[in-house]
């Protein structure tokens, strides 16, 4: 039996034990060693009903048994998990780019991280780099992989002014990973510790939405940003993003789930600016993103506030929910 963090409806988490899955073909066991608590992972807390699809998909964990046919991994391993799980055959599922497989139906992506195991299919597996620890790869493949994602879609060129809306954990590391490739960073949030956090992680100013446009005149002149990151997934800053873009400039949209009335004319069409969609990371980027670890060009516990067992997960959330003890980025961490 495992223990799994288990939502019972309105608020209601509690540790309780299942089976532990068996790998079918093709897929591996994982023992959980860290798992990352996600801003999508809320649906837990607000869920109005009992139900036994358990959470987690920021995972690092170590391989224990190898399903049929697998022969890319083996025992021992020491690996972090791309949750997102295509067809496997199409020729976006090839280069390890599950996230544009056109045949996904996300009813197989691999969750089950707030619990001691998991299955996934070994394809979907990443070794982990010597001085890459646990810790670490829970943190990869889309804390980091996400906004990395971004950039690479926002082809980020040294010297450039960069403008990131939303100062969570995505929104830390769109700042760290656009000061890495040489661009200066502008960033904006309503918490005033995000903020903070946002200075410590490379920008050289950290706002509220409504000094934004004192500080596009100040850091750009009249030119305006050559590209947003937004990363909060609130609609309401859509408008601040838009008029804070020079002309020919890019958004990218990373932050989930906002809702924006848009004017192509005035907003999009007259200013030749594009919005860009990115979702999580690839294989080949995460591998990218690891690089940047072991080469100290990023510290990938920069913005890390938390790391709690499992038996502590559910007092956290509220913390998390709330706003409140200054609660950042989150790890649980397993023996």
């Amino acid at each position: 039996m495992m223990k799994v963090l288990k939502t019972f409806g309105n608020q209601g988490l509690r540790i309780v034990e299942k089976p532990v899955p068996e790998p079918g073909a093709g897929y591996v066991l994982i023992k959980v060693r860290a798992s990352g608590v996600c801003g999508s992972d809320k649906w837990i807390w607000y869920a109005e009903n009992e139900t036994d699809n358990i959470a987690g998909h920021e995972v690092a964990g170590e391989v224990v048994k190898l399903g049929e046919g697998v022969d890319s991994l083996k025992i021992g391993d020491r690996v972090m998990i791309n949750n997102v799980v295509g067809c496997g055959i199409c020729p976006a599922c090839l280069t390890g780019a599950f996230v544009l497989c056109d045949n996904r139906s996300g009813q197989h992506d691999v969750n089950n991280g707030f619990g001691e195991y998991l299955v996934a299919p070994a394809r979907n597996c990443v070794r982990l780099a010597d001085g890459i620890d646990y810790i670490d790869g829970a943190l990869i493949m889309d804390n980091w992989g996400t906004p990395y994602g971004g950039i690479k879609r926002g082809n980020i060129q040294l010297g450039m002014n960069v403008l990131v809306t939303g100062c969570g954990p995505i929104g830390q590391a769109a700042i760290a990973l656009s000061v890495a490739a040489g661009a200066q960073v502008v960033a904006v949030d309503p918490l005033e510790f995000r903020r903070q956090y946002a200075k410590k992680t490379g920008a050289v100013e950290a706002v509220a939405a409504q000094k934004l446009s004192d500080i596009r005149k100040k850091i750009t002149g009249d030119a305006g940003f050559d590209l947003v990151l937004e990363c909060s997934g609130n609609g309401k800053i859509y408008d601040n993003c838009l008029e804070s873009l020079r002309i020919g400039g890019d958004m990218i949209a990373i932050g989930e789930h906002a809702e924006y009335l848009l004017h192509p004319s005035d907003q999009i069409i007259r200013r030749s600016l594009s919005i860009i969609g990115t979702w999580y990371s690839t294989l080949p980027q995460a591998n990218e993103v690891m690089q940047l670890a072991v080469n100290k060009k990023i510290n990938l516990r920069s913005f890390l506030t938390h790391t709690i067992s499992l038996e502590e997960a559910p007092e956290i959330f509220k913390s998390i929910i709330d706003y409140t003890d200054d609660v950042l980025k989150c790890v649980i961490v397993f023996d």
